[in-house]
């Protein structure tokens, strides 16, 4: 992968979007069938559209593509073709055009395709003859990468290396697909997250005892129905003491006995939990109020199961919890036959979250068991996956119990004592750890100098120590409502540099007038003396920010919730230099937003659930539970789940003072400042800033042909909430190289994560490239600042190389953290409305309307949603949000409940339909539609619905 691309800007190519000319592989459902060679033409509405090697044009999904080289060809090449190609964008168009296709000729003219097609034919040729050539060694690739009993990681281009014996840099497209190739078709041993792989070529390569647990109990299933069909046609039963054909093998009899066990314990807890078709088993009928002697569940175990259960369940497990069989439909279809021969779910397919409901009601899994944590690439060390993983976390438990860390302060000889200064740490009472601070001094008229404070774990260890490695695995803490997977051991934040009296910290500082405006800038390492812990609500009464606690919605099902722990040194009143400091701080903050507005910074602000998860006095949170694995596991009771939510107004409505806008834009301003004392010492780093997708128009002419006429147009000056979500989609997204770009989104122009190293990674990065430049200065006396790119910086821990290696994969690892935080919030607020909706366990914040809905003239609560997206790839549902309790919902297409139309930034009155935990998701059905917004955004304006503007001039 060609990842070093630059646009006509000189910002690196983001490599998550197709472009024209790039070869991909076509795969198809399943891993058994053969890829096709193709290549990109265009984007097409949703869809992209692909050339093949046979001539034939196709459209599919760009994220269904796992493989591409990209810039493989010129676009010469593919201009010939353009004017034969269809132009559609509706998944109904492709369909009508599949239909005509068998009628009607529709093939793109040989004359014109005949040089592409060629290529991609000898590219394939190639490659067909090079799998020949190393037929042995890619045949036997899984035995030559895999470990006896741990799972692997790597890359395409390492297990290219290793198979074909040839350097990296002499590895060809060619080679890397061929390989690739080889991968495939051996099963289930490799394994690649769909989600990024095209990106960075990370395979996983599961052990040989994984497959080899595998490979026995399909043997064990596929005895099991030879004994069935036997029985049918011999009418006859068989049994351990049955002799000759009559006899069951050994073998069948494991899965005879599991079935027998696993089929009573079920009908044992459905005593207790209803089966539901909603992809979780039902609460609890006992309730436990949580009080000081006790919590919210009681569990009981029993031990029925032997070893060869073990391997059933881990069987099942690989199938259900990470999806493991997916695209091998012989092993898929094998579960679900046990599922069947029980004769327990007869009303509901059965697929991947059936196979959760029986984990659940054996006991395997918790009845609330958030399925994110088992995500086989997000790779949690509780998730059970991989054993060096769980032994590192072992030795990480034993470093901080045993205090044997040996930490030594490497920035001990140029610390600046801050003194008495008082820092401000604005955050929750409960927060895990306390990056950051904030300070203040005068310096001279109008001017301040402004430190923002960052906790300095990264100056007492490497790069290469144990909670490095860890760091570097994780990538940040991720948070999920039921408990937080820490990216640093809890003993390293709170015992040695969570930020507190007496503790180290690199600071930012930033000397400015009273307009916001930069005067000068340091960077130093520190030691804070004097730390005022805040909380934001405390800080928003010192700057006179008002409060609105009837904006809030709180739902709460299973019981009370414990009253939260109270500051044990709570501020009722701050003196009055605390709270003129905090105002001054807020002035110039509010000044720093404007700076940044006036640089093109886009500024939102989205109404997230907060989501607790209740079992214990103790505080939110549940305790550790693994999956059990030995027989039932019964547990009594459910934790009680509270969401606080806003009802969804207008995103970019201006957002009035707050602590939040303060605490922001200092630290934005932080990563600025980082950004920017590397780029005037040549010191490589990772720099975030804007990459814009090719397939979309100019955000500046989206503003000025979309966006000011509709803000005109408003009462209020502010566009509709569909038309500023559509601008966002304009402004492309984020990505990372070792050089400083603009960042669009944020108008920032050297912007670096700094805040936050003790729970994320890539901030740790950044703090030992600093300390590295700190120390080199104070060695020579002189500073780094230079404009010689050429610059010796050998005293530094990463290169530029190096940390492209490293951003190759940090990228997509942080957008799958956002990603599982986000499903983990979403899984508990659907658990919620699961319990609420279809166990009646407590009223939802939704309306009723004075018109009847059902049959015996009684009222049904609507929800309003309003529609973020009318994707026009899916016939049946549109994408929307709950404006009642701002949470993501899918709602029906209108037309198919006779009804008209949707259309973006629609508003429509729902009835809840489904709540599918399984699917963390809400169905509605719509009964009316409340409001239509006039303004549309135009067909050509929208994201991956532009015409290739050269196709429209040659058809001319």
């Amino acid at each position: 992968m060609r990842s070093s691309d630059e646009d006509p800007d000189g910002v690196a190519i983001d490599t998550r979007w197709l472009r024209p000319g790039d070869l991909v592989e076509l795969e198809f459902k399943t891993k058994e069938t053969e890829s096709i060679v193709a290549v990109f033409v265009r984007a097409s509405g949703m869809f992209g559209q692909f050339f093949t090697m046979h001539g034939r044009w196709v459209y599919l999904l760009d994220r269904w593509i796992q493989y591409s080289v990209p810039g493989w060809i010129s676009t010469d090449l593919i201009d010939p073709i353009i004017p034969y190609l269809p132009e559609s964008k509706t998944i109904e168009e492709i369909e009508e055009l599949a239909e005509q296709s068998y009628t009607e000729d529709l093939a793109v003219p040989r004359s014109a395709a005949a040089p592409l097609i060629s290529k991609m034919v000898q590219f394939h040729t190639e490659s067909l003859e090079m799998y020949r050539r190393h037929a042995s060694v890619l045949d036997d690739a899984h035995k030559i990468l895999s470990h006896d009993t741990d799972l692997r990681y790597g890359s395409l281009t390492s297990a290219a290396t290793t198979l074909l014996n040839v350097p990296r840099q002499q590895l060809s497209d060619t080679a890397l697909f061929t390989v690739r190739k080889a991968l495939a078709r051996a099963g289930f041993g490799f394994n690649v997250d769909a989600r990024s792989h095209r990106m960075t070529g990370y395979i996983q390569i599961r052990s040989k005892q994984q497959v080899s647990m595998v490979s026995q109990v399909r043997g064990w299933i596929r005895d099991w129905q030879d004994d069935l069909a036997r029985r049918v046609a011999t009418g006859k039963q068989g049994g351990a003491r049955a002799g000759g054909a009559n006899r069951t093998s050994e073998t069948a009899t494991y899965i005879y006995s599991f079935l027998e066990k696993a089929k009573a314990i079920v009908m044992k807890s459905r005593e207790d939990r209803d089966m539901t078709p909603y992809g979780n088993i039902g609460p609890s009928k006992k309730r436990f109020p949580i009080t000081s002697e006790q919590g919210s569940l009681k569990i009981t175990l029993e031990e029925q199961f032997n070893w060869q259960d073990w391997l059933i369940i881990r069987f099942l497990e690989t199938w259900a919890c990470v999806n493991g069989f997916l695209g091998f439909p012989r092993l898929q279809s094998l579960p679900p036959l046990l599922l069947q021969a029980m004769g327990l779910y007869t009303q509901i397919p059965l697929s991947t979250s059936t196979g959760i409901l029986f984990l659940q009601e054996i006991g395997t899994l918790m009845p609330h068991e958030n399925r994110v944590r088992f995500d086989e690439h997000l790779l949690l060390p509780t998730s059970q996956h991989s054993k060096p993983l769980q032994q590192l976390q072992s030795t990480l438990a034993q470093m901080g119990s045993q205090k044997s860390h040996h930490f030594a302060d490497s920035m001990k000889d140029i610390r600046h004592d801050w003194q008495d200064l008082p820092v401000y740490c604005v955050d929750k009472i409960d927060a895990h750890e306390i990056d950051d601070g904030i300070s203040i001094e005068r310096a001279g008229s109008d001017q301040w100098w402004v430190h923002v404070h960052i906790a300095n774990p990264t100056a007492f260890f490497g790069p290469e120590h144990q909670l490095a490695r860890m760091a570097r695995h994780m990538g940040e803490t991720i948070y999920l409502p039921e408990r937080a997977h820490a990216m640093l051991p809890a003993w390293v934040s709170d015992y040695h540099f969570s930020l507190g009296k007496d503790r180290p910290c690199l600071t930012f500082s930033v000397k400015m007038d009273l307009e916001g405006n930069t005067l000068d800038q340091r960077v130093r390492a520190g030691i804070v003396r004097n730390v005022v812990r805040l909380t934001p609500e405390e800080v928003g009464e010192a700057i006179g920010a008002q409060s609105h606690p009837e904006d809030k919605v709180v739902v709460t099902i299973g019981g009370e919730v414990p009253a939260k722990p109270q500051r044990k040194n709570p501020v009722h009143s701050l003196p009055s230099s605390h709270a003129e400091a905090l105002k001054t701080l807020y002035h110039l903050a509010d000044k720093r937003k404007e700076i940044r507005k006036r640089a093109g910074g886009i500024f939102f602000d989205m109404q997230r659930p907060d989501v607790e998860v209740w079992a214990s006095w103790k505080g939110p949170g549940l305790g550790w539970e693994h999956p059990y694995r030995k027989g039932a596991r019964r547990v009594e009771g459910d934790p009680i789940i509270r969401v606080t939510t806003k009802k969804t107004v207008n995103w970019f409505q201006p957002v009035g003072a707050s602590a939040n806008v303060l605490v922001q834009e200092f630290m934005l301003l932080a990563c600025d400042t980082a950004g920017s004392w590397c780029a005037q010492r040549q010191i490589p780093a990772l720099f975030r800033g804007s990459v814009k997708r090719p397939d979309t128009i100019d955000s500046a002419t989206f503003v000025r042909d979309v966006l000011e006429p509709a803000a005109k147009e408003s009462s209020d000056g502010i566009p509709p909430l569909h038309l500023g979500i559509a601008h966002l989609q304009t402004l492309g997204g984020t990505t990372l190289q070792t050089t400083p770009f603009r960042h669009r989104l944020l108008g920032l122009d050297s912007y670096c994560k700094a805040t936050s190293p003790l729970r994320r990674y890539a901030d740790m990065i950044l703090h030992w490239q600093i300390e590295a430049g700190l120390r080199e200065e104070a060695r020579t006396g002189r500073s780094l600042i230079t404009n010689d790119a050429k610059a010796d910086r050998s005293f530094l821990p990463f290169s530029h190389r190096s940390l492209s290696a490293i951003m190759l994969g940090l990228q997509p690892r942080e957008r799958l953290i956002t990603s599982a935080k986000a499903a983990g919030q979403n899984f508990w607020i659907t658990m919620l409305l699961f319990r609420a909706f279809h166990f009646n366990e407590g009223p939802l914040p939704f309306y009723t309307k004075a018109f009847p809905t059902n049959p015996d003239g009684t009222t049904k609560p609507l929800m309003r949603v309003f529609l973020s997206s009318v994707a026009l790839n899916d016939r049946f549902s549109v994408s929307g949000i709950c404006l009642d309790l701002s949470i993501q919902t899918t709602m029906l297409r209108p037309e198919r409940c006779g009804l008209e139309p949707a259309q973006h930034g629609d508003v429509w009155e729902c009835e809840m339909e489904e709540v599918n935990v399984y699917r963390r998701g809400v169905t509605a059905r719509p009964v009316r539609l409340a409001h239509r917004e006039e303004r549309q955004v135009p067909d050509e304006y929208r994201v991956g619905n532009l015409r290739h503007t050269k196709s429209r001039a040659q058809q001319s």
